[in-house]
């Protein structure tokens, strides 16, 4: 049995109506805009309507009409944003509709849970993450502070392991 599975798999196998987070904090505001870029380019889609509210212009405004609405979160010109990204893929493997949620020093994936989650789904998702952390040397994978420790540590053992074997 897979064992990045077999210690993860109730975090994302029954679907609870829960929409579980997992961090990558502690991110520079170059790290946050290299990251968002990282995931726009990954080919996946965005939500219908995905936008963000422009501080400055006083108005909401699409995602895909700037080059990089990131930086314009990092910079203080726009508040923070959430979008769906759909068919992000590693090794051929499509990761289940992710939510993406873009702070200025941080950014957190959220997704459900359910049957369209497996071993494959789960170790793609972990490259993707192992991905996006090696972006910002110093950012750290986690799950937040909401978690109970006992869940947040088990989270943090099997992606470590995971990146010492990748």
């Amino acid at each position: 049995m897979d064992q990045l599975w077999h210690n993860l798999h109730d975090m994302f196998d029954t679907d609870d109506g829960s929409l579980p987070e997992i961090c990558i904090r502690n991110l520079s505001g170059t790290g946050v805009k290299d990251i968002w870029a990282y995931l726009t380019r990954l080919g996946a889609s965005l939500n219908d309507g995905a936008s963000f509210w422009h501080i400055a212009k006083d108005e909401d405004v699409p995602v895909d009409a700037v080059p990089n609405a990131a930086e314009l979160v990092v910079s203080g010109e726009a508040a923070s944003f959430h979008v769906c990204l759909r068919g992000i893929a590693f090794d051929g493997v499509v990761i289940p509709e992710l939510g993406v949620f873009v702070f200025a020093d941080s950014i957190c994936l959220d997704y459900r849970m359910g049957p369209e989650w497996g071993p494959a789904q789960l170790r793609a998702l972990f490259d993707l993450l192992r991905q996006l952390q090696s972006i910002d040397k110093d950012s750290v994978v986690t799950l937040p502070e909401e978690y109970n420790a006992e869940v947040r540590n088990q989270f943090a053992a099997a992606f470590a392991e995971y990146l010492k074997n990748a």
